[in-house]
């Protein structure tokens, strides 16, 4: 099997990545990346030189920088992708590029070389809030800022391009991953960081916000699972390990052995808005398939803040 890639050099991609060659002999990758920042290089360490893995530098959103992409693979999986909510809101116009236009390029050179499946990395955000209950994979779409607004639309391009061009597509909808080599801008790592130095760590607004969390593993486990077995549709992929913000900090600083005095809590009104208060995705139909997540919270962020302990440049790059 021949996989395309988009997005390897980040965050959740890299971990895919890694998975395949270490578990799949038989398959090969293709890897679409944006540049050759060395900080996110290091993501893919050792494997940089691994003769299933080929790198492929070039931009979704320039068509030119895309021919022949897709020429003799089986699969794409599309985990590029802008992903900060702030950003979004502070510059909408290269989310809707990355997240809208770049996903109608690579479904088109799909479409076009006859690719057997398309998967679209997805996020819980492009249901927006839901203070009770959790939601299943038929439930509305209802996107509160930009950058899922932008992620909403490109899943409704996979399934439009499934109806028109009867392209076989999967969509799956995560909530917060957290693992090694995580952007040091996001909320675990800055956790860590931040505790480290004794200084402050910020939570937005009373700290009440509500978020599911998955270990990266978990998550990449999941969509392997979906295209080996041929499970088209949406699908949810969390770990149903539901914190509070302030509780996610209390935990990083009883791991760390840090007082808990070290929390601040900073005022959320025109620093985050569209800060959705709560998500929460229901995952018995990903259950129903035979998948089921390997980490426990508890042992997954002890694990990973002992790698950001012993990797404390990557908290720093």
């Amino acid at each position: 099997m021949k996989i395309l890639c988009t997005g390897v050099l980040g965050f959740i991609g890299s971990q895919f990545v890694k998975m395949l060659l270490d578990e799949y002999p038989d398959i090969e990758v293709r890897g679409f990346v944006r540049n050759s920042d060395q900080r996110k290089l290091k993501r893919l360490g050792g494997y940089l030189n691994n003769p299933r893995l080929r790198l492929i530098f070039g931009d979704l959103t320039v068509v030119n920088s895309m021919s022949g992409l897709c020429e003799h693979i089986d699969v794409v999986v599309n985990f590029a992708a802008k992903t900060f909510v702030d950003h979004s809101i502070k510059d909408p116009i290269a989310f809707i590029q990355s997240n809208i236009v770049g996903t109608y390029n690579l479904l088109e050179e799909a479409r076009k070389n006859n690719v057997s499946l398309y998967v679209q990395i997805s996020t819980d955000e492009v249901y927006g809030a839901i203070l009770e209950d959790s939601y299943k994979e038929n439930s509305p779409l209802n996107p509160t800022n930009p950058y899922s607004a932008s992620k909403a639309a490109g899943d409704l391009l996979v399934m439009s391009y499934g109806s028109t061009y009867q392209l076989p597509w999967i969509i799956t909808r995560t909530e917060n991953n957290y693992g090694k080599f995580q952007h040091p801008q996001k909320a675990i790592p800055v956790f860590i960081k931040n505790a480290l130095k004794d200084i402050p760590i910020p939570v937005y607004g009373d700290g009440k916000h509500r978020r599911m969390w998955i270990r990266v593993e978990d998550h990449c486990s999941a969509i392997i699972h979906l295209i080996l077995n041929d499970k088209r549709g949406i699908y949810h992929v969390a770990g149903e390990q539901e914190l509070e913000n302030i509780e996610l900090a209390h935990r990083i600083l009883d791991v760390m052995g840090k007082s808990h005095n070290l929390i601040e809590l900073v005022p959320d009104f025109n620093i985050r808005p569209g800060h959705d208060r709560r998500y929460a995705l229901n995952v018995e139909k990903l259950k129903a398939t035979g998948w089921k997540p390997k980490w426990s919270l508890d042992e997954g962020l002890e694990e990973v803040i002992q790698w950001y302990i012993d990797n404390p440049e990557w908290l720093n790059s």
